[in-house]
């Protein structure tokens, strides 16, 4: 399927992008403070690119997809598609471009509605977009789940029938209902057994080739993201911290908070033995979150100005070679 995106342009661009949680106290529940879940965060992908974004759990990734998609509405930024804002479009020019954006849940339980029944699940978008109706409908349907690797036969299943493998590959039908160009994975596998995740990871990569779909790639398992992805962000408490392709970000690392990051990540050779860098304390609350760096609390190289100066960007290398860090020590 063609990407209808020249090659050398970016198929997303997301730029400065807030997402702040309004804190509310008080009688009349004003609004006292703001959750900083995502702030000013840029980056591109490009067509038929797997984009990988991991960090800890809280640090803002699950909320910078639902944020593109417009699940969650922004505070600030703008996210081109195809040469549009999403963030700019009313309801009517949003609805249609959703046929060409979706998601694939992290949770293949809660994200499926257990009273109907798998055809009317993978079938609805056709429907609520008005694509197919009626033996057109049944035949589009039985035509995805045998692609994602189920049988024509579970068409009339309910989701408590099935595993949650299969219930992924429910999901991944209905992701693909619409011929999606771009698809946000929001821990797409992580609630899958391992054996289960490789299978859908390489069906992921599969119908990537088949039908150019480029992927958001939300998660924080490393070795996942090494293996699907081209390119991986980093983010730490709401802000990215390092941008690279994936060898070079696995072989050279720049930020201590990366590189600490991948001291972390088990490796499957027993024999093999790296350093662990140990990071001091906790991660700090987004609701106030520290100055300067937000790292700068648990940075095992931290400088003074770290403590009071936003880290800026310093491309490591050429520009063209994609690495990118937000740290004093390069600059």
């Amino acid at each position: 399927m063609d990407s209808g995106v020249s090659k050398g342009t970016p198929l997303l661009e997301v730029n400065h992008l807030k997402k702040y949680f309004p804190v509310r106290s008080g009688l009349f529940s004003k609004v006292t403070a703001s959750v900083k879940a995502v702030d000013d965060v840029t980056f591109d992908i490009m067509p038929g690119e797997t984009f990988g974004l991991v960090g800890e759990s809280g640090c803002g990734k699950t909320t910078v997809g639902r944020t593109i998609l417009r699940l969650m509405e922004p505070s600030d930024g703008e996210a081109i598609f195809e040469g549009d804002n999403i963030f700019a479009m009313d309801s009517k020019t949003l609805r249609a471009t959703r046929r060409r954006m979706q998601i694939i849940f992290q949770d293949p339980y809660s994200s499926l509605n257990p009273r109907m029944t798998v055809g009317s699940i993978v079938g609805e978008p056709l429907l609520v977009h008005k694509l197919a109706k009626g033996q057109e409908l049944t035949d589009r349907v039985h035509q995805l789940l045998t692609r994602v690797g189920l049988r024509p036969d579970h068409y009339a299943r309910y989701p408590h029938e099935f595993s949650g493998g299969q219930r992924q590959r429910i999901g991944i039908a209905r992701a693909l209902a619409l011929n999606p160009k771009f698809i946000v994975c929001d821990e797409a596998v992580s609630a899958l057994d391992v054996s289960i995740q490789a299978q859908i990871i390489n069906l992921l990569k599969d119908l990537q080739e088949e039908f150019h779909l480029s992927y958001l790639f939300i998660t924080h398992d490393l070795n996942v993201v090494q293996y699907i992805a081209s390119r991986i962000a980093v983010m730490y408490l709401g802000k990215l911290a390092e941008v690279a392709p994936s060898e070079t970000l696995f072989a050279n690392a720049k930020h201590p908070y990366t590189q600490a990051l991948l001291s972390a990540n088990p490796l499957p050779d027993p024999t093999q033995k790296h350093e662990r860098i140990l990071l001091p304390g906790d991660v700090p609350t987004p609701l106030n979150p520290p100055s300067g760096c937000r790292f700068h609390t648990r940075c095992p190289q931290v400088m003074e100005h770290c403590k009071t100066m936003e880290p800026p960007l310093i491309h490591i290398g050429k520009p063209e070679d994609g690495h990118k860090v937000w740290c004093h020590l390069y600059s």
